[in-house]
């Protein structure tokens, strides 16, 4: 046979051909599809109707494992498509272990697959362990990190908003909780007043906090240190008829604080409180307590305590 034949043969009706073969194609991808086969499945599987008064301290399988027989197309649009979930109904949950079969009446299948055609590989049951649940509220503690330089100050104390916030959880992991921590707010490089929304500290299973992030504000300033001479002390419950001396007759307050504050601080601004002891009489010694404005949170008195003299009128 000579060349040229072979050619024209093979080149000869080429549409009608190529037609022949696509269709040729398609059908065998359309048997294909229609052949019946196995696939396993992962189904994301969810807690519901659990009593409030009730909360799970076990680790709950998140998927269950299945295996669905049917067409090879159908399974193909299945998981592609498909958006099954496992349900597990818990409103007849008690306190204590309890073990929940694992059947396909737990999932949401379509329509057109049968249940006799799925098959629940693993876990066939869950094991659960339910406790009472413990509301308290409770104070928020607000965490720093990264050292401020020397010459700077946190003024004062940060505002928290809100101050207490709502932990719901297991009675086990509640024991012991007195606060909530913010996550921590680095102070390195800050100057001037800041606001700023933080995330709560999420520590230990089966605990629920509500809101999850608060608003705190606070202020970094420049460091002041100034020494306030001669305070006189201020005496309470005074009684009648009593000559009252105490040593020494004035002393000396070192705040440090914010520099706004501690320029604009006068020897009024500060207290030193010292209380009598009702009905008692002689000469005694008072530990002094120191007031001052709020925003000075380090000060120191050179005078650690007084000595008092409470004699009757002569």
């Amino acid at each position: 046979m000579r060349f040229e034949t072979v050619v024209r043969a093979v080149t000869a009706n080429v549409v009608l051909k190529m037609a022949s073969l696509i269709f040729a194609i398609l059908l065998w991808l359309y048997a294909t599809a229609q052949v019946g086969e196995k696939q396993s499945f992962k189904i994301p599987l969810e807690l519901a109707r659990v009593p409030e008064s009730l909360t799970v301290v076990r680790e709950v399988p998140k998927h269950v494992e299945v295996t669905i027989r049917g067409a090879r197309s159908e399974l193909l649009k299945l998981r592609l498509f498909g958006r099954i979930r496992a349900t597990a109904e818990l409103e007849a949950a008690r306190r204590g272990m309890v073990v929940v079969p694992l059947t396909t009446g737990i999932l949401d299948l379509p329509e057109w697959l049968k249940p006799e055609d799925v098959t629940i590989d693993g876990p066939k049951s869950l094991v659960l362990d339910f406790e009472p649940v413990v509301i308290r509220y409770v104070p928020v503690s607000v965490v720093f990190s990264g050292a401020l330089p020397k010459e700077m100050i946190l003024v004062g104390q940060p505002a928290i908003t809100p101050a207490r916030v709502l932990v719901r959880g297991a009675a086990s992991v509640m024991n012991g909780i007195a606060a909530v921590r913010t996550e921590a707010i680095d102070l390195r490089n800050k100057r001037g007043r800041f606001s700023r929304e933080v995330a709560l500290e999420r520590s230990g299973a089966g605990r629920e906090i509500i809101p999850g992030k608060v608003i705190i504000e606070f202020e970094v300033a420049k460091r002041a240190v100034r020494t306030i001479e001669g305070i006189s002390p201020t005496l309470l419950h005074v009684e009648e008829g009593l000559e009252i001396d105490c040593s020494p007759k004035t002393a000396m307050l070192t705040v440090e604080g914010p520099e706004e504050l501690v320029k604009k601080l006068m020897p009024e601004d500060v207290s030193i409180i010292l209380t009598l002891a009702a009905g008692k009489r002689g000469v005694y010694r008072i530990q002094p307590e120191v007031i001052v404005p709020r925003g000075i949170d380090t000060y120191s008195l050179n005078v650690e305590s007084f000595e008092v003299t409470v004699l009757p009128k002569r």
